[in-house]
C-alpha cells in the first residue's frame, strides 16, 4: 500500500540511480574521448566539462549527504516510556522523526513557542489501529484542549507499527512549511512537548485526553551524532571528581568548591570523554557544574566549602579564573570530544590540580540533602594529534550589568577586542569546534559575532531561544579559524516582564551572566576575554537615580551593599532606559583579557569604541555634561569608589 512519505524514498532512489547511470556514461565518454583522433574532439570537450564538473558536484553532495545521514537520539521522559529519534537533510531542508512509545494509545509530539507549553504548540497526533493501520494528524493548540486540525497537513507520515507494547511512528516535515500554524525548525534549543494516552481514539476526531504528559528542550541541529561519537579506545582508564557528601546549604542558591588532585599520570594523556554524576535524588537541585584546571598546592586536596566563603584559600579561589576543563547543566549530557582532539593530562607541563565548582538551587530551602555529584573522566594514553582548550567570550561577571525590570527584550553585549587576540594567539591562529552559551533564569537568547579587519564575518554561533534548563555544547557544523586581531561581540537577550526591580550580573540564580565559552584546539594559555562598562561612565548615572529616589543609598561602600541596592532599583523611566541602554552599548568599555602567562587589564575610557559598533544618533540627555546638583555629585564619587572597590575584591 502506497504511505504518505513513500515519495521522499521513491525520490531519493531516482536520484541515486540516475546518479549511477549519468556516472557511468561520463566516464565511458571521457575514454572515448581520448581514442579519437584531436581535430574531432573539439564537439565533446563541452560534454566532458559538464561531466567532470557534475560528478564533482555529486562527490561534494554525497559528502555532505554523509552528514546529513547522522540519527540522533533522546529519551523524553524521565520513565524512559517515551524515546525519539531524528535526522535530518540541510540541502532538501526537511527533518524525519521517530518516535517509539511504551503504549498501545495515541502518540503526541509537538514543538512549542519557546516556553514549554501548549498553547501556541504545533503538534502532531498518531496512532496504529487494531488492523495495523497508521494514522497521522497535524494540528495546532490554541489552548489547554484538544488541538485544532490543520487544513495543511505539513506532517507527512512514513511508516506505523505497534509491537509487544511499543507504538513507532515515522513521520517527515520540512524546516520551514510555510504555514502560519507551523513552527519553524532553528538551530539553538528548541522545546518539544510530548504526550500518549493507553487507548486508542474512538474516532479520528474524538480523541480521549493524555494520560502522561511533557516537555523536554532539545538542540536538534548542532549536536554531534552517534555515528561521529569516537569509540572508547580499549587502554581507556577512567578517574572521578566528586563532591564529598556534601551537606546542601539551605540557601535558594550555593556556589560550593571543592579541590582535588588530577590522577598521577607520569606521561601525558588525553582526556576523550568527560560524564556528568548526579546522585540519584538530587536531580532537582544540582543546577550546574564546571570542572577547571590550575596549579595549586595538592594540600588543598579534599577542600569543600562554600566559594564565596571568607576561609577559602586563596590558591582555590584563583582556580575559578582557570581554564574550564568540563561543564555541565541541567538537561546537558557528556562532554565528548572530536576524534582528533583531547584534553591533556599527566607529564611534566599538564595541570596537577583541579576545582569542582557545584552550583545548587534549592528553593525549598530543604536541609535532608546529601551529594556527590561531579564528573567521570575517561583517558587515554593513545594521543590524539590536538590538545583542547576553553576560551570565554562576554560580558565580566559585576553587579553593573544592569537589567532594568517589566523589559520584553533587553540585549546587553560584551567584547572581546582584536588588542587581545593579537597579544594571545600565533599567526596560525586556532580551531573553534564547539560553542558553550551561558546565562540565568532572565536570559532568552545568545549571539557571537565575528569580526576581521572591521568586516563582519558569518554569525559564529546563536541560540535564539536560550532555556537556563538545558544548557549543554553546541557542536558547529564546520569548524571555525580564527586568527590574531580578530575581534568578538557577545550580545546577550533578557526577558524581565515578571520582574519588579532591577536584575543585576552576579553568581546568584536571579543574577545575570552573558558569557560564551569557545571549545578549540590547539591549546594556548588563553582562557579569558571580556568587557564590562566602565565604572566612570557609569557613576554618574547611579548617582541620578539615587538623587530621584529611584535607588536607595547603599549602607556601606562594600561591593554586597552596592549590590543589594541595585536589586532594589527601579528603573521605568523612558529617558533613564535610554540613557542605560547608551552607556552599555556605545561607551567605551574596559577589557580582561588573560590567560596562564597572560594578564591584561585595560582601560579603554575616553577611547572610542571598536569601529566595527554601528554609529547611533543619541537623543537621551547629555551624558557627558556636568552634573550640577552637589549631592549628584557627591554620591557619583561615593558610587565610583565602590564600583572600583567591585572590581578588585
Amino acid at each position: 500500500m502506497w504511505k504518505a512519505g513513500d515519495s521522499l524514498l521513491v525520490k531519493d532512489k531516482l536520484r541515486h540511480s540516475a546518479k549511477f547511470i549519468f556516472t557511468h556514461l561520463c566516464l565511458n565518454l571521457i575514454l572515448i574521448a581520448y581514442t579519437i583522433p584531436s581535430s574531432s574532439r573539439m564537439a565533446i570537450k563541452f560534454i566532458i566539462y559538464l561531466c567532470t564538473a557534475t560528478l564533482l558536484a555529486s562527490a561534494v553532495t554525497a559528502d555532505s549527504n554523509i552528514l546529513n545521514s547522522n540519527v540522533f537520539h533522546i529519551t523524553m521522559d524521565e520513565d524512559l516510556n517515551y524515546k525519539l529519534d531524528w535526522t535530518f537533510d540541510r540541502f532538501q531542508k526537511t527533518m524525519t522523526f521517530t518516535v517509539r512509545v511504551k503504549t498501545t494509545g495515541w502518540v503526541g509530539f509537538g514543538i512549542s513557542p519557546y516556553t514549554g507549553k501548549m498553547p501556541g504548540s504545533d503538534v502532531v497526533i498518531g496512532w496504529v489501529d487494531s488492523n495495523g493501520k497508521a494514522y497521522l494528524q497535524d494540528r495546532y493548540a490554541i489552548g489547554r484542549t484538544l488541538p485544532e486540525l490543520d487544513s495543511t497537513q505539513d506532517y507527512k507520515l512514513i511508516s506505523g507499527s505497534e509491537s509487544n507494547g511499543i507504538t513507532t511512528l515515522k513521520f517527515w516535515r520540512k524546516f520551514d512549511t510555510g504555514d502560519s500554524k507551523d513552527l519553524k525548525l532553528d538551530t539553538g534549543t528548541t522545546r518539544l512537548i510530548w504526550a500518549y494516552n493507553d487507548n486508542d481514539p474512538v474516532s479520528t476526531t474524538n480523541i480521549p485526553m493524555h494520560n502522561k504528559m511533557g516537555t523536554r528542550s532539545v538542540n536538534l541541529f548542532e549536536r554531534m551524532s552517534e555515528k561521529h561519537k569516537p569509540v572508547l579506545p580499549s587502554d581507556y582508564r577512567t578517574h572521578e571528581f566528586r563532591a564529598p557528601n556534601v551537606s546542601i546549604p539551605r540557601t535558594h542558591t550555593t556556589y560550593w568548591c571543592v579541590g582535588l588532585r588530577m590522577p598521577e599520570l607520569a606521561e601525558k594523556n588525553h582526556v576523550i570523554r568527560i560524564d556528568p554524576i548526579v546522585t540519584e535524588g538530587n536531580e532537582g537541585v544540582v543546577h550546574h557544574m564546571v570542572l577547571y584546571e590550575c596549579d595549586s598546592d595538592p594540600k588543598w586536596h579534599g577542600y569543600s566549602s562554600d566559594c564565596s566563603s571568607r576561609n577559602m584559600p586563596i590558591h582555590l579561589t584563583g582556580c575559578r579564573a582557570g581554564a574550564v576543563i568540563a561543564s555541565w547543566a541541567v538537561g546537558g549530557e557528556s562532554n565528548i570530544f572530536p576524534a582528533h582532539t583531547g584534553l591533556a593530562i599527566g607529564g611534566k607541563n599538564s595541570p596537577k590540580f583541579t576545582v569542582v565548582e557545584m552550583h545548587y538551587d534549592n528553593p525549598q530551602g530543604r536541609s535532608d540533602f546529601i551529594d556527590t555529584s561531579g564528573f567521570k573522566i575517561f583517558y587515554t594514553r593513545q594521543l590524539r594529534k590536538y590538545d583542547v582548550g576553553a576560551l570565554t567570550l562576554g560580558y565580566g561577571v559585576i553587579p553593573t550589568m544592569t537589567i532594568p525590570e517589566r523589559q520584553d527584550e533587553w540585549n546587553i553585549t560584551g567584547y572581546c577586542p582584536q588588542m587581545c587576540t593579537e597579544r594571545a594567539l600565533p599567526k596560525s591562529g586556532i580551531n573553534v569546534f564547539g560553542v558553550f552559551f551561558h546565562t540565568h533564569l532572565a536570559g532568552k537568547g545568545l549571539y557571537t559575532r565575528h569580526f576581521r579587519n572591521g568586516k563582519e564575518l558569518p554569525l559564529l554561533a546563536q541560540n535564539k531561544h536560550y532555556d537556563f534548563n538545558y544548557q549543554e555544547i553546541l557542536y558547529l557544523r564546520n569548524e571555525v579559524k580564527i586568527f590574531p586581531g580578530d575581534s568578538f561581540a557577545v550580545t546577550c537577550s533578557y526577558k524581565t516582564t515578571n520582574r519588579n526591580t532591577t536584575t543585576i550580573g552576579g553568581e546568584a540564580t536571579s543574577d545575570e551572566m552573558c558569557l560564551t565559552n569557545l571549545f578549540y584546539y590547539p591549546k594556548l594559555p588563553f582562557s579569558v576575554c571580556v568587557t564590562y562598562t566602565s565604572p566612570a561612565n557609569l557613576a554618574p548615572f547611579y548617582g541620578k537615580l539615587m538623587a530621584q529616589g529611584k535607588m536607595p543609598i547603599p549602607a556601606s561602600n562594600s561591593t554586597k551593599d552596592f549590590a543589594a541596592a541595585l536589586r532594589k532599583t527601579a528603573i521605568r523611566d523612558k529617558t533613564l532606559l535610554k540613557e542605560l541602554g547608551y552607556l552599555q552599548t556605545y561607551r567605551a568599555p574596559e577589557m580582561f583579557c588573560a590567560g596562564q602567562n597572560l594578564s591584561i587589564i585595560m582601560d579603554h575610557y575616553g577611547q572610542k569604541i571598536p569601529n566595527f559598533l554601528p554609529s547611533v544618533n543619541y537623543t537621551g540627555s547629555a551624558i557627558n555634561a556636568a552634573i550640577t546638583a552637589t549631592s549628584v555629585n557627591l554620591i557619583s564619587l561615593i558610587i565610583y569608589a565602590v564600583l572600583a572597590a567591585a572590581l578588585v575584591l
